[in-house]
């Protein structure tokens, strides 16, 4: 599958794309685009722009990323999973720069996490959030706001108590959330209910496990069996999510309904979890053009001001399919970023010319 785009033009995209999150005149009262909170959608954000950094080294994003962080560090911080998220970030920050502080904050929450922080039965790590406890529940989206930190961590530090938390987290999820028979999975598991609440195979949350697997294999060196059933669980993930893709390239935001719509900030992570998979060789070069099918698709629905459309808001753990149909669209923070990162991989596959074959 031949690629429209040159490189000119993505970088145009991201760099519209980043300005709507650095902005901090934006007149929008909407939380969820809010820089100036320390929470999951502002991680989401945060790491967008650490990997936009990464690849064309440009110094505005560092400052901007170490601005953010010194401005926040000071203040209180509530801990909770969502706010794990940011030090995936912060953990690279510390690696490029040397400050100890940096590195201090990180391992202060990472031994909140081990610590601190309420368990499910089994020993998971509870969703706790700002807005309540949800007590004895497991999500989909630990995996990226609190555990792929953790894998950073370990490897930062050379914690074995880190890596194997980390390692014991993924596997818990894997195990409650996926579908044995399609590698789909379920937004969330009630060890009080003992189910998996509506049973919804949610876009966003799927996103959140194919970027977690797609990104772990370059955080934290794994036992081989470790690696292969993380790694199956990715795969047959992967498998099913090619056969699910619309006509269009998106994903509906309910993955096996398709009278739910069609929602971009999960596309863009399952399209970025694709495509690096297929790049990394974790994945079948037979995903490569549902990949690319998704990138297209997400890249239409980016403004010529840079703002991503048909974002769904934030989203709960919910007993009905209909709850998740009716989320409203939005755009948010980490709907600009899930492109972002997308976008950013697409760059890599550009400058390798790997859409032409070339692996």
């Amino acid at each position: 599958m031949d690629m429209e785009w040159e490189s000119k033009e993505i970088n145009r995209m991201c760099t519209q794309i980043l300005a709507h999150i650095v902005d901090d005149q934006k007149e929008d009262n909407n939380i969820l685009f809010d820089m100036e909170i320390w929470d999951w959608s502002q991680g989401v954000a945060l790491y967008g722009i650490w990997k936009y950094y990464r690849l064309t080294g440009k110094g505005q994003y560092l400052d901007y990323l170490t601005r953010w962080f010194d401005t926040k560090l000071n203040r209180l911080i509530t801990h909770n999973i969502n706010t794990m998220a940011p030090l995936l970030t912060l953990c690279f920050l510390y690696e490029e720069t040397g400050r100890k502080e940096y590195l201090e904050y990180c391992e202060y929450c990472a031994d909140w996490l081990l610590d601190g922080l309420p368990r499910t039965e089994m020993g998971g790590f509870q969703h706790i959030t700002m807005d309540s406890d949800n007590h004895q529940q497991l999500w989909s989206d630990t995996v990226f706001m609190a555990v792929l930190f953790l894998a950073k961590i370990a490897s930062v530090t050379g914690s074995q108590r880190y890596a194997e938390e980390c390692k014991k987290q993924f596997l818990l999820h894997i195990y409650y959330l996926a579908d044995k028979k399609t590698g789909l999975w379920s937004h969330g598991w009630s060890f009080r209910q003992r189910d998996n609440f509506a049973g919804a195979y949610w876009a966003r949350g799927n996103c959140w496990f194919a970027i977690a697997a797609a990104e772990l294999p370059e955080l934290l060196e794994l036992e081989e069996w470790v690696s292969d059933l993380i790694l199956g669980a990715y795969r047959l993930q992967s498998n099913t999510l090619c056969r699910y893709q619309s006509p269009e390239g998106l994903w509906h935001t309910l993955i096996d309904h398709e009278d739910a719509y069609l929602e971009v900030s999960g596309s863009s992570g399952l399209a970025y979890g694709l495509l690096k998979g297929v790049r990394a060789g974790l994945l079948s070069p037979a995903c490569q053009e549902a990949a690319l099918k998704a990138a297209k698709a997400v890249c239409s629905h980016i403004g010529p001001d840079g703002l991503v459309g048909q974002v769904s808001y934030g989203t709960i753990v919910a007993d009905t399919l209909d709850y998740y149909k009716n989320v409203p669209l939005r755009p948010t923070g980490y709907g600009q970023n899930l492109a972002l990162i997308m976008l950013v991989e697409l760059l890599v596959w550009e400058s390798q010319e790997l859409w032409k074959g070339e692996r």
